[in-house]
Order: structure tokens, then sequence, then C-alpha cells
């Protein structure tokens, strides 16, 4: 389902290629970051700055263990060529001894849920946020779930069923199950980049939070402004707006 580049393609691989080599760049949040909120916490795409351009962004966040505030940070660009220097990447391999093939499963089916989710609205937007979140951190989200006594998210995110006697229980069904049942051989990553906190290794010690941004060039000046601005990111990236008062809820 994933968006094909046409005239522009060429140029997204170039940008891609620069900006793949650790390349630092600073990424400013916008107050609000969205105008949806669900159970307590900011859902959907969000708005955000490139201050080292200026450039207007569109951000979702694949972090559930960190939170974000609304002062500039700076970020490492990765791609899915180096997986293994992103936020859950190094954790999963250097903790848990994952293999790199298990780690692109799992960005994988980020970037998959993320397109899905840009498309839509309300409640149905909201339950793809989470969903994506529970990729990476199911037992936190199943767990926050529950604080909001939403049985109806807990149930489109994990799977009919998944609301029991406790609260929310982390299923392999729903839009995670969705997600990871997708066949991904030949899926086209060659335009999504990841934006880790800089010296981040270890998720809920990062102090902000990993975003993907997926580069949708196109032909004309905006080609030609992606290949002059090769440091830039533009279109989607991932963001999430965290628990704490203050960024992660509304006021």
């Amino acid at each position: 389902m994933r968006k094909r580049l046409s005239i522009g393609s060429w140029v997204g691989m170039v940008v891609l290629g620069l900006t793949t080599l650790g390349f630092s760049q600073k990424i400013q949040v916008s107050n609000p970051p969205s105008n949806n909120v669900m159970d307590g916490i900011y859902v959907g795409s969000y708005s955000a700055t490139n201050v080292s351009t200026g450039g207007s962004m569109q951000i979702i966040c694949d972090d559930f263990n960190d939170n974000t505030n609304y002062n500039a940070s700076s970020y490492t660009t990765n791609t899915f060529s180096s997986l293994g220097n992103t936020m859950w990447g190094s954790y999963m391999m250097n903790t848990q001894h994952s293999s790199m093939s298990q780690v692109t499963q799992l960005y994988d089916e980020v970037v998959w849920l993320s397109e899905a989710m840009v498309n839509l609205t309300g409640t149905q937007q909201g339950n793809y946020s989470y969903a994506i979140w529970a990729i990476f951190a199911p037992n936190s989200v199943a767990q926050w779930l529950t604080w909001h006594n939403d049985s109806s998210a807990c149930n489109a995110v994990f799977g009919n069923g998944s609301w029991g006697w406790g609260g929310c229980n982390a299923g392999k069904g729903g839009l995670v199950g969705l997600a990871s049942s997708q066949n991904y051989s030949g899926f086209n990553t060659s335009n999504v980049l990841i934006l880790t906190p800089t010296g981040c290794s270890w998720p809920g010690f990062c102090g902000q939070q990993e975003f993907i941004e997926i580069v949708a060039a196109e032909g004309g000046s905006s080609a030609l402004y992606l290949l002059l601005a090769a440091s830039a990111c533009f279109a989607a990236i991932f963001f999430r707006s965290r628990r704490r008062a203050g960024f992660a809820q509304p006021v």
C-alpha cells in the first residue's frame, strides 16, 4: 500500500543516501502537536518544524516509553539500512539478542500502520496510533488503556476479547495482528527516514522520542528543493505526545 514515487523517486533516493550517515538535525514539535486527543494523549500525525532548514513536517512517533517536549532537540538520521543504530534496533540487538530480521519486521509493521493512519480521523486514527506504539511496547499500551478504561481501543488494537476481567491484555490480533500478518517481501522502505534522539539506545531513558519520516518526493520545484536541502526531514514522521503533564496531555 506504499505510495510509489514517480518523477521524483530518484531524488528521494539521493536525499536518503545523503542523510544516512548519522546526520544530526534539530526538530521542534508544534504546540499543540495535533487536533486529536484520545485517552489523554495526542494521536495521529503531528506538526513540527525542522529547525535546521525551517521546513514544516508532519510526524508520528513509534516510542511509547519516552516523553517529548516543545523544545528543539537533536536527532540522528537513520534508514532501513542502519536499523542497528536506531533506538529500538540498538536496544533489541544489544539487550534482547534479536536478529536484524526481527528488528526489520517490527519497523516494517510501524511504517505500514503509519501509512494507513495518516488518511484516517477521530477514533480510527487514535486506534492506529496506539497500535503503532504497541508494536514495540505492547504491555505499556495495554496498561495505559486499562487505566483509561478504554475497552474499545483495547479490542481494536489487540483483537476482540483482549479486554478481560483485569482490563486490557496485549493480544496478537486486531491492528497489531493485521500488521504482523502482512507480507513485507519487497516492501518499499527506500524513502523512510528514522530520526533517533542523538545518543539514545535505551527506550525510556532517551529524553525525547524516536520519529519516522516518509519522504514523499515529487517532480518539479519540490524535488529540486529536496535535493538542495538533503539534510532536511519533510513529510510524515511518527510522533507521539507522552503521558506526563505538559507535552503528552492536553491542557
